[in-house]
């Protein structure tokens, strides 16, 4: 086993083990209970880990993990709707006035 991430985000690292289990890397998530612990033991007795099982596997585990990281680093942007050109909160993928599509989404 080779751990490939860690942080104290346990929904992060869960979504993580997610992506790498959907493209066939098999994992271990290690500590995944340990929060409860926290103040009493180490941190680095209780942070969660994530593993993989395969030696193989942990050059492909560390690309996907980067894109993932590099993927949540860039926060949407507002948008005019290109259509009726009315302004767009970051979280809409379509105009919520005529209901067309994200230019950035096609």
């Amino acid at each position: 086993m080779i751990k490939v991430f860690e942080d104290f985000d346990i929904m992060l690292v869960g979504h993580y083990q997610s992506v790498l289990e959907s493209n066939g890397i098999d994992t271990f998530m290690k500590n995944q209970f340990g929060t409860s612990g926290a103040g009493e033991l180490p941190f680095v007795e209780v942070v969660p880990q994530l593993w993989v099982l395969n030696e193989s596997d942990a050059g492909r585990a560390k690309e996907l993990i980067e894109e993932l990281q590099g993927s949540d680093n860039q926060p949407m942007q507002a948008w005019d709707c290109p259509d009726c050109g009315t302004a767009q909160e970051a979280a809409f993928t379509h105009c919520w006035k005529c209901s067309a599509q994200r230019p950035d989404m096609s």
